[in-house]
Parts: C-alpha cells; sequence; structure tokens
C-alpha cells in the first residue's frame, strides 16, 4: 500500500527532527555519558576555602558542619558567612565550633545593608574573606557524600583549570515530586557538564563549585547582576569560562546532596529565572539550549501526527514506529548511562514519562519568564 503525500510530508519532517534529537543525544550529551576522566595521581593537596552561607539555616550548617570537618584533606578552612540570619540559637553552636576548631572562620554580617538581591553579598566577603585563593562553594543544607568530597573536587585544580563543576543533588524521597525534581536535577546537570566538556560552559551549580579567587575579581564578583533574584552564578560562571579553564567533577563521591526538597514555588521561580537569565549567555549556547527543548517537543508532536497520518497505511505506520523506537532507545542508552554515571539509577525506568512531561512544561515556563520578568529582574 502507497504513503500519501501528507503522510509523507509529515514522516519526513518527523524523521528531520528526530535525527537532530540524535544529534544532541550522541554528539552533545553523549559527550559526557561516554567521557573519561584524566587520572589525578601524584595531586598534592593545595590549599582550598570552603565557603558557606546562612540565612536562618544556620542550624543545618551545624548539622553538617561534622562531615565538613571530617574531610581527608590536609589543608582546608570553612568560611560561614552570616547573612544576617536570626537563628541565634545555632549561631551560638557554630560560635562555639569555631573556638575548638581552628580551620572555621565566621564572617558576622547581622548589621549590614545591601541592596542587592539574594546571596550575593554574603558570598562576595566569603570570598574576600577567605585565607586561600582556591574557593569551593557549598550550602548548609548540602552535605558531602563522602571524606573525599573537598579532594576529589580540588585534584582538579592541578590540571591548571580554575572552574570545576560538581555535582549536586537531592536526598531521595518517596513521591512523585521528588522524582520530578531529581529527573530535572539529572537532566539540567548532563546538560551542563555536556557544554563543558564541548568547550561552551554556560552554567554550574552553586552548591558544588570551585573556581580560583583571581577569576571572581576579575569579573569584578556579581557586582553587574545585583539586580537579578536568581541566575548570577550562572552568567558569573559562563563569563569566567573559556575553552580550556573549565573542569567537570561527576566522582560520586564528590557530588553534595540537598537535605531539604524546595517547595514547587520555589522550584518553579528558579526555572523562570533560567530562562530569564540565559539571554546573558552566549549565542551558541541559547541556541543548543533552546533548539533541544523546541526539538524534544516537536518530536512528540509529529509522533502524534504521523501516526494518526499513518492510520490504514502500514508501510507508513511501521517507519513511523521505527524511528520512535530509535530516538527512545537513544533516551535510555545516552541519558541512562548518564544516571548510572551520577548514582541516580532511580530515574531510569522513568525517563520517557518525565521527558514527555518536561517536552510540555518547558514551553510554559519560558511564557512564564517572559510575563514575569519584572518580578525577577526588579
Amino acid at each position: 500500500m502507497h504513503i500519501t503525500k501528507v503522510a509523507l510530508a509529515i514522516l519526513i519532517v518527523f524523521g528531520v527532527i528526530t535525527l537532530i534529537q540524535l544529534v544532541y543525544y550522541y554528539v552533545i550529551y553523549g559527550r559526557f555519558a561516554f567521557h573519561r576522566k584524566k587520572s589525578a595521581l601524584g595531586f598534592r593537596d593545595i590549599p582550598v576555602s570552603v565557603v558557606i552561607v546562612v540565612r536562618d539555616d544556620a542550624a543545618l550548617a551545624v548539622q553538617n558542619l561534622p562531615q565538613l570537618l571530617d574531610q581527608q584533606y590536609s589543608s582546608f578552612e570553612i568560611v560561614i558567612v552570616n547573612d544576617r540570619s536570626r537563628d541565634e540559637n545555632s549561631l551560638q553552636a557554630i560560635r562555639e565550633y569555631k573556638d575548638r576548631y581552628p580551620n572555621i572562620k565566621l564572617v558576622d554580617l547581622s548589621t549590614a545593608v545591601s541592596t542587592s538581591r539574594g546571596k550575593k553579598m554574603a558570598i562576595s566577603m566569603g570570598v574576600k574573606c577567605a585565607t586561600y585563593d582556591h574557593i569551593l562553594l557549598t550550602a548548609p543544607n548540602c552535605k558531602p557524600n563522602s571524606r573525599q568530597w573537598l579532594s576529589k573536587m580540588a585534584q582538579n585544580f592541578q590540571f591548571q583549570q580554575k572552574i570545576v563543576l560538581g555535582y549536586n543533588t537531592y536526598e531521595k524521597k518517596k513521591g512523585i515530586y521528588s522524582h520530578f525534581l531529581l529527573y530535572d536535577n539529572l537532566i539540567g546537570a548532563v546538560q551542563y557538564f555536556a557544554h563543558a566538556l564541548m568547550h561552551s560552559t554556560y552554567r554550574g551549580d552553586l552548591n558544588n563549585v570551585a573556581f580560583v579567587r583571581p577569576l571572581f575579581y576579575k569579573q569584578n564578583g556579581f557586582i553587574a547582576y545585583n539586580h537579578l533574584l536568581f541566575g548570577e552564578e550562572d552568567i558569573f560562571i559562563h563569563r569566567a569560562s573559556t575553552p580550556n579553564n573549565v573542569a567537570v567533577e561527576y566522582d560520586p563521591d564528590a557530588a553534595t546532596r540537598q537535605q531539604h526538597t524546595p517547595s514547587y514555588g520555589y522550584w518553579r521561580l528558579h526555572k523562570v529565572s533560567l530562562f530569564f537569565t540565559r539571554k546573558y549567555n552566549s549565542m551558541r549556547n541559547r541556541l543548543l539550549l533552546s533548539g533541544y527543548e523546541l526539538t524534544n517537543l516537536l518530536f512528540y508532536i509529529l509522533l502524534a501526527l504521523s501516526i494518526v497520518a499513518a492510520l490504514h497505511q502500514p508501510i507508513a505506520l511501521y517507519i513511523t514506529i521505527g524511528i520512535a523506537v530509535l530516538r527512545i532507545a537513544s533516551l535510555y542508552v545516552v541519558m541512562g548511562i548518564s544516571a548510572a554515571r551520577l548514582q541516580e539509577k532511580q530515574n531510569i525506568p522513568s525517563l520517557l514519562f518525565y521527558d514527555f512531561l518536561f517536552a510540555i512544561l518547558t514551553p510554559l515556563l519560558w511564557l512564564s519568564a517572559k510575563l514575569h520578568h519584572k518580578k525577577i529582574a526588579q
């Protein structure tokens, strides 16, 4: 039975869109899935300052301090910046730790006045007051996966890299929202790791990222982005990066794990802000990111149209199914390997479901960013 012109036209477009998706999977995201790291043999500990900002979450910092202090690393300090926190009991506990451990430094901004939004001023003060030039940022509600976290992150500086992108995830909990967040976090990490490996860095995770202090000052810190609520760290990482000064560290022992799951409202505002701040990125990165999101949505739309158009046309239907199976198999190969590499295997069975869900959600979030830009930037 022949294929009608309409079915053939839809099938051709469907095939082209799927081909573009395959390029994304194997040429771009495959860089992370199939990447092999350099050996870190002969690495000697370099002094590192771990900077943590507390604002009404000092209790979490107190809870995680024992694991931070227990790192198997010979030369490091922990700089805790009190960003006008009202949790006096927990701050007192931090002061007691400081009295017991000489490598803890407390920077008190309890009376500081700032016009910047978010934690920009506090991070900048932590970087300024740090003893060492190698800075590792994390958060009070994040704990290291192992005693080698600091060593694994710092060893990347031996290759003359000036930025190290680490992995941060959420504690695994029951419920669909937890799986939703873990999937989104996984895909986001695969994207920014892969872009960094193709020398086109566009962001990092503020909960686990390292850099050298001169690079921070060269970019004038966050001064140009004081008006933004979210995303300033991504702009800094992108603008401070070069094709050869960024390393990625995805060893499970180098990861951090966020203990408290953000609310849906916070997550949504964060995602919307990422779309808003994308305009500060390079045209190449914007096109690549938007291209993936657009072709991902078009894949499902054209799959539905192709099936409808191919009804009662077995050849067209078989071709449609074959193309769809190829693309879905590629999703499971590349993202499945990436999930296993990051110890996020719980995401593998539901990859197709969340891939479809985010294909629909992404344009809605993009539209929300356009409609609510004043809330983000003013």
